[in-house]
Formats: structure tokens, sequence, C-alpha cells
């Protein structure tokens, strides 16, 4: 069996339960979503789990003005699906200009096979390209897998900052409730981003959780 990152330590095969402890209880669909303000100056610190074990770090930091920010991210983290050991490292930077998206340089590894995916504003279009040399125009307001923009879970299209392909999504609301001590709401992205993703009443990313093969894995933000 192959295993790539859709199908281990980012998305899941299926949705799954949550994890014990960070249930939220599910309300009527359509409550609005505050629109989204570009954030200053911030940053974003995660642990992972796969069940109970931290298994890595995730974080990213934003800098540069509202209408021009640079976002930094950078991942790390080893865990094992049956019988295999899947370590992940990425770096994605990304320059946005005036609310899209406009340049993106993303690389890393899985499993020690290395990738990585450039996107560049061409005109009207956004241009992706990636290790295997395939050249793919998408929509120019498409936003990447990097989540901690709020206004993710209103999209029906993302940028995935791996492959360099375009995923389709259908977010579904969960509900409000505690994540791990905060306040949250929850979406469960559907389509082909089988993963549950949280954020706080101040729009901030809180977390994540997905299911791979009976196993589970959280994205718990610590700073």
């Amino acid at each position: 069996m192959t295993l790539d990152r859709r199908s281990v330590l980012k998305i899941a095969v299926s949705g799954g339960a949550a994890a014990g402890g960070a249930a939220l209880p599910f309300l009527p669909s359509g409550v609005a979503q505050a629109a989204l303000v570009m954030p200053g100056a911030s940053r974003g610190a995660f642990d992972l789990f796969q069940g109970k074990k931290a298994i890595g770090q995730h974080g990213y930091e934003i800098s540069g003005s509202q209408t021009a920010p640079t976002v930094m991210t950078q991942a790390a983290f080893e865990g094992r699906v049956l019988a295999f050991s899947a370590r992940y490292e990425l770096a994605t930077r990304e320059q946005w200009q005036d609310g899209r998206l406009h340049q993106l340089e993303s690389q890393g590894s899985f499993r020690n096979d290395p990738f990585w995916v450039r996107a560049e504003r061409q005109g009207s279009a956004l241009v992706v390209t990636n290790e295997r040399n395939q050249v793919l125009p998408v929509a120019p307001d498409i936003l990447p897998t990097t989540y901690w923009m709020p206004n993710f879970i209103e999209q029906r299209a993302v940028l995935d900052t791996q492959r360099g392909q375009v995923l389709t999504i259908a977010p579904q609301f969960l509900g409000e409730g505690s994540f791990h001590g905060t306040t949250v709401r929850g979406w469960e992205l559907g389509g082909e981003l089988g993963i549950k993703i949280y954020y706080d009443l101040g729009n901030s990313w809180a977390g994540l959780q997905f299911r791979i093969l009976g196993s589970s894995f959280e994205y718990r933000r610590v700073g």
C-alpha cells in the first residue's frame, strides 16, 4: 500500500469521530461567519498529537502590513499508521497583495520523498507549478491549505501546498463549543479534505482533527 500526505498525517480517509474531550454540539447550519480582516503581525504555534502522544509541531508567522502580508509556515512531525513510519516536513512562504495570494513557495518531504510547489500571479490568474513539472492556472482568489485564514471555511476549492493541485471541499458547520479550554466554532470540510477545523471567537485558527485507518490526529494551539 502506498501512503501519501492525502492519506497520512494531513487529510483523513474519512471524517470520523472527534478525538476525546473536544467534541462540539451540532447546531443548525448557516450561521454567519464574520468577514475576514487580513491580520497584521501575528503568529500561531500548534502541537500535533496522534492519540495522546505528541508527535510534532506546526507554526506560522504573519509579518508586514494588512494589505501585503507575508506568511511563513513551518511543520515537522513523525507518526505511525499500521506498520508505516511517516515523517513529514514542510516550509511555506506566502506573499499576499490586497486580499489575494500573489506568490507562494512551498517545499518539504514526506517519508524522505521531496516535493515543492510554486505559485505566482500572472495577469488575471495564479499559475501553479510543482516538482512533477505540472503547470496549472487556478482561480486568482484561491486560498492555500495553510488554514490560518478564517474564511477558509467559506471556500469550495483550495490549493494543496504539497501536491500543487486544487482540492474541492464542502464545509458543514458543526457548532460552537469548547476545544481544550478555548471557545471555538467548528466545521467539517468534507470533499477531498476529510478534516474538522476550529477557529476561536476572534477568528484565529485554534486546531483541527482527522482520523487515519483508526488513528486519531489532532492539532492543538499552544501559542
